[in-house]
């Protein structure tokens, strides 16, 4: 009897204390759902497929010019989206502006006889133009993602997934790999502009054809400012007189300065491109993360079952 008493003295301090290790493994285990479940491989190959879906569905996306929403329930294209429609530059309709406000006063469009244009006839085709080139682009964007997704390492593909941040990886990509997706996808967009045709003043143009058409118009205006201003300060009396007189015209018509028109639209269109590029990237996360089985039924055959099976068990284990 003395002996049993002490057999359970000895015997149950121990239980409690391996009870209490256990239960201390588990909480670990459920705080790092990647740390028994998952292998390296698996984590880093799981993550780098799920990007380039992402990039694959918002490359089919954009890509699409049939106005309406797709398989993907995503509204296609850059031109019927209002979140990631393609506007002018800011000092192109700054120009648009200017030209409307010059060309509202009779007496400065003879000082500026380029003004007698419609400026703003140019407008709805640069927009079309902008876009798109960017769908068509988009088109062309899967493989310049899948050479920036390649560079992520383990550590960085494992910090994403326990983020708890919902598009880790698309900002991830956003804020590491912008250099090398814009210098890849520059000349995409630089070869699409030179290709891709709309229509102004009943006219065909490229698209870097009508920028540049927009341009060298605007800027004879400007030209012919900055020599107005050149010659207000010229020391002859009548020519500082003649031209401080027009430039009250145009200060009258609700302009005081007009600036050259200096944008690369290609840089610009590049930029605001990848932008739109990585919202739909980011859209296709927050699915996967969400309901990876839903998402990936969604995409049909843009993956292989091993891929998708792949996905599904490294999202499971970090959403559930």
């Amino acid at each position: 009897m003395k002996k049993s008493k002490l057999f359970l003295a000895l015997i149950l301090p121990l239980s409690t204390l391996m009870l209490a290790s256990c239960d201390y493994v588990s909480q670990f285990e459920d705080l790092n759902p990647l740390s028994t479940e998952l292998t390296d491989s698996e984590i880093i190959d799981g993550l780098k497929e799920a990007l380039v879906l992402g990039s694959q569905t918002a490359a089919k996306t954009l890509s699409d010019t049939n106005v309406g929403t797709n398989s993907f329930n995503e509204v296609t294209g850059y031109l019927a989206n209002d979140l990631i429609r393609i506007n002018l530059p800011p000092d192109a309709e700054k120009a648009i502006a200017t030209m409307e406000l010059l060309n509202s006063n009779t007496v400065v469009k003879t000082l500026l006889t380029v003004a007698d244009i419609d400026f703003s006839k140019y407008r709805d085709a640069m927009i079309l133009g902008l876009n798109r080139g960017a769908e068509k682009a988009a088109d062309l964007s899967v493989d310049v993602f899948k050479t920036a997704i390649l560079e992520m390492t383990f550590t960085s593909a494992r910090d994403i997934l326990l983020s708890g941040d919902s598009t880790a990886a698309t900002k991830y990509l956003t804020t590491t790999t912008s250099g090398v997706l814009t210098s890849g996808f520059t000349p995409i967009v630089d070869n699409t502009f030179s290709a891709v045709k709309v229509t102004a003043f009943s006219r065909e143009f490229t698209v870097k054809g009508l920028w540049s058409d927009f341009s060298v118009n605007y800027n004879k205006v400007a030209d012919v400012y900055q020599t107005l201003n050149t010659n207000a300060a010229s020391s002859n009396f009548l020519t500082s007189q003649a031209a401080k007189a027009s430039l009250k015209l145009i200060s009258d018509a609700g302009v005081e300065a007009i600036d050259p028109l200096n944008t690369d639209i290609v840089n610009f269109a590049t930029g605001k491109a990848l932008d739109g590029l990585f919202y739909m990237v980011g859209k296709q996360e927050l699915k996967i993360r969400r309901d990876p089985m839903a998402a990936l039924a969604a995409v049909g055959d843009l993956v292989t079952q091993t891929v998708s099976d792949l996905i599904k068990k490294v999202f499971k284990k970090t959403t559930t």
